[in-house]
């Protein structure tokens, strides 16, 4: 039902198009393949100096997505494409970069090797796995043989064989990869100096005070630093500046929401059918046949069941509706009721007057005041909006449903027990003040199943056609003069800014539209600055685009980086500044502070070593940790520019760590650390791609 109302929604676009959708159909068969070729003939990549074409790119993507697919038993997610394109990637990187450093090392993997893996005694697990004797526990060797002989030679001809044939395939690579990064792995060693220097790093350890000035307390605007020097600095540190390809872009927006006309046509689509969902004896074949989604029968409770059905009115066979809630429209019909036999549910309102010992009798004397009001004729709601002292005021006190384990006991006894609906006439007391309540729903204990048939409320198709036709001044010349005026012709036109968008980007601000990466591929591929994008349709707005910047992969040019150079000039002045002024002064810390003047602060830390990081009001001070154990007890140090400003510190003790018989433990630690298999497994495919200039640019097209 979704599909048809969808294409009744755009009927009217399609209609307005399918002439020059004959016409592009006609001429695109001339140009069709040429088109294509050129297309899968483009590159998307290189590896170790080989050219991956978008043609062979998506052979390999489709292999692996049939795959994962074959796996998972359904069809791939549009949510798991990127995550599956960039799978595919890395294992073009894997049979390309990586084969070639197996080939210059030897690594191999024999027949012998795969029988073992598959029926030997070394059987892999995953495969394994599905062979365990229940009985036993163990793998049945003798399964996995006669589901072997099971299978035909040739292509698939099951889900089994299309199982085996995929774990067969990537059996290979999977151990080739094993023995390689094992290889690694083993080339790690840990001395045992370098294990008795990792335990002394931990437990020898230092109390010190010391005298610190942050850098900010010299104000940025006192700091001159020159064009020249700007400039200067980044010539010499260009290395520091590479960066990633981002665009920016502005964009204005159309969203493409139902009017009050659209919502009451939803509406009454759903009134015409009352009547006859009330008497039809099969429900079920009504429901599927009227309603646009799958949950069709539901279980409720006073709790869960919408707050526009009133429980006490409920009976089978009842229809409720149509009720407005969020995008939908439903209906709800009583099919079955329960009782539960684990709760008991109750609604009512409440007005809280907070109390403790200290206004105990004030409080009580004001919450009665409140509770005689409303026994006089004020009306509750308007009392609670005006008295309440919790959440609840802002809803008139309604606390709505809620089942007997949610409330405090006194508060729980006094509703549950309650037998009539209205003013409970007296105060209720509980830890957080003095309640006055008014029970809305008497305790039920019934579970309602219902029919549900829902209709989602959509733009029109007249809707639709009108938002579209506010977006043709922007598609009737699309250069950047027709753009900046055309966003100026509304007021309700909003100009957005999207800036520094990455190639990997699934949104461009907060539209998460997957196809909002139509507008980004484009921008990355072929568009240039200045350019504005086709009018694009996402699932419920128009979006145009103008290209404002572009930055290419490499060296930032100078005025994009210039602000953050100053930045680190500035920083290096004021610390040149600070070492001179601090090193100009002399005595104990507390001495130092005093001739320094305001801005310095005097602090002390305790059972730091030499593997801390942190000073606690310094914050990162690795300088001025290592500098503190090249020090003895009782010595000072001269002034040491750290990352947040200048430090001079007094070793006040230093507690040497005793030696140990061995150190196998830290040597461990050491070893565990370097052979960590995600940490190793990342830097060998970073180095190997880096060392075989991969260069992926599936971004200009996906």
């Amino acid at each position: 039902m979704t599909i048809i109302n969808k294409i009744r929604d755009k009927s009217g676009l399609l209609f307005l198009v399918i002439g020059v959708a004959m016409l592009a159909f006609i001429l695109g068969d001339l140009f069709s393949r040429n088109y294509l070729s050129q297309n899968n003939d483009r590159i998307v990549g290189t590896i170790a100096g080989e050219e991956i074409t978008f043609q062979q790119f998506s052979n390999a993507f489709e292999t692996f997505k049939n795959n994962y697919e074959s796996n998972v038993g359904r069809p791939t997610r549009d949510v798991e494409l990127p995550g599956l394109r960039q799978q595919a990637w890395q294992q073009l990187v894997f049979e390309i970069a990586y084969s070639k450093e197996f080939e210059k090392l030897g690594i191999q993997v024999t027949p012998n090797e795969m029988t073992d893996m598959i029926q030997g005694n070394n059987i892999n697990p995953a495969f394994g796995n599905l062979f365990v004797n229940q009985e036993t526990g163990e793998v049945d060797r003798g399964a996995i043989k006669n589901f072997l002989a099971s299978l035909p030679p040739g292509p698939p001809t099951n889900p089994g064989h299309a199982f085996f044939l995929n774990f067969e395939a990537n059996l290979r690579p999977n151990r080739l990869r094993e023995k390689y990064e094992g290889l690694i792995n083993q080339t790690y060693y840990a001395t045992e100096a370098e294990a008795k220097r990792e335990y002394e790093s931990q437990n020898t350890k230092a109390d010190i005070r010391y005298v610190y000035v942050p850098y900010t307390n010299i104000p940025d605007s006192t700091v001159d630093v020159s064009e020249g020097e700007l400039k200067t600095y980044y010539d010499s540190h260009k290395d520091d500046f590479k960066r990633d390809a981002t665009i920016s872009l502005d964009y204005v927006t159309f969203p493409i929401t139902p009017t009050a006309e659209d919502i009451d046509e939803i509406k009454s689509e759903l009134d015409v059918i009352v009547d006859r969902f009330a008497s039809t004896q099969n429900d079920s074949i009504f429901i599927d046949a009227n309603s646009e989604t799958n949950n069709n029968f539901q279980v409720f409770n006073p709790k869960s069941i919408s707050k526009e059905i009133e429980v006490e009115d409920l009976e089978l066979g009842k229809v409720v509706g149509p009720i407005h809630e969020g995008d939908f429209y439903r209906l709800y019909k009583v099919i079955d009721i329960t009782e539960d036999s684990v709760n008991t549910f109750a609604r009512a309102s409440h007005i809280l007057i907070k109390a403790d010992d200290t206004n105990k009798a004030e409080s009580r004397s004001k919450a009665q005041d409140i509770l005689n009001q409303i026994k006089n004729g004020a009306d509750f709601a308007e009392m609670a909006q005006q008295y309440g002292e919790d959440g609840t005021k802002a809803v008139g006190g309604d606390l709505g449903w809620f089942d007997d384990k949610t409330m405090v006991a006194e508060f729980n006894d006094a509703v549950m027990n309650a037998s009539s609906l209205g003013l409970i006439p007296k105060l209720i007391e509980t830890q957080f003040g003095f309640h006055i309540i008014s029970v809305t729903g008497l305790k039920n204990n019934k579970n309602f199943l219902m029919g549900v048939i829902e209709k989602e409320i959509v733009p029109s198709d007249d809707t639709r056609n009108e938002i579209y036709r506010k977006t043709t001044p922007f598609g009737s010349d699309r250069s950047k003069e027709n753009f900046m005026k055309a966003s100026e012709l509304d007021s309700s036109i909003i100009r957005y800014q999207a800036l520094n968008i990455n190639k990997e980007a699934q949104s461009i601000n907060n539209i998460y539209d997957r196809n909002v990466r139509t507008i980004i591929t484009w921008a990355f591929r072929e568009a240039e600055v200045d350019d504005v994008s086709e009018i694009l349709e996402l699932e419920d707005q128009y979006i145009i685009a103008l290209i404002t910047g572009k930055t290419e992969d490499g060296i930032a040019e100078f005025e994009d980086v210039k602000d953050e150079i100053k930045r680190i000039l500035s920083k290096d002045k004021k610390k040149e500044e600070l070492l001179a002024k601090i090193g100009g002064l002399s005595g104990t810390v507390d001495e130092i502070r005093q001739a320094y003047g305001p801005g310095a602060i005097v602090s002390s830390a305790t059972d730091i070593s030499l593997s801390s990081t942190t000073l606690g009001s310094v914050g990162f001070a690795p300088v001025t940790i290592g500098t503190v154990f090249s020090m003895a007890a009782g010595e000072s140090s001269g002034p040491i520019a750290d990352e947040n400003g200048v430090l001079v510190v007094e070793v006040d003790k230093i507690d040497e760590a005793s030696e140990l018989a061995e150190y196998s433990i830290y040597k461990q630690q050491l070893e565990s650390a370097q052979n960590n298999i995600n940490t190793v497994t990342q830097k060998i495919s970073s180095v190997i791609s880096e060392y075989a200039e991969v260069e992926n640019e599936l971004y200009k097209y996906y």
